[in-house]
């Protein structure tokens, strides 16, 4: 098997790993919950906001603490909300999965035994903290 067909073979495999079966589940629950897709809308659109007084030279300025505390607002509201939590977790638990296993392709091309950021299993994403 060529390098290339072992990469898409890895790529099939982490398609089909616990992590990425939750964030399909956690990506399935969220497009079916209409309060969910309404918080996040919601968000980007304070964010949009934000971002477009700060690129305006001449837009008062004043009004970003106030939509500071919005946009903080909006973010404590998707994180209370069970849907948009889990697609949170989720998203960050497959993150930090694939580049678990991109440290290790990493780390053992470069001829070391374990990752450079310490001793990342890939098989314990589940329960770390996160990758450092």
């Amino acid at each position: 098997m060529s390098i290339f067909e072992q990469a898409r073979a890895l790529g099939k495999d982490i398609l089909e790993c616990e992590e990425a079966q939750k964030l399909y589940a956690a990506r399935e629950s969220f497009e079916k919950d209409e309060t969910a897709k309404v918080l996040v809308d919601q968000y980007a659109k304070l964010k949009d906001k934000w971002t477009a007084i700060m690129e305006d030279k001449e837009a008062d300025k004043s009004i970003l603490t106030e939509l500071g505390e919005e946009i903080m607002a909006k973010e404590e509201e998707i994180k209370n909300h069970t849907i948009t939590f889990n697609l949170m977790q989720a998203e960050s638990q497959f993150g930090a999965f694939v580049n678990s296993v991109f440290s290790l392709i990493s780390a053992t091309v470069q001829g070391e035994e374990t990752p450079q950021n310490g001793s990342c299993d890939p098989s314990a994403c589940s329960s770390c903290s996160g990758c450092h």
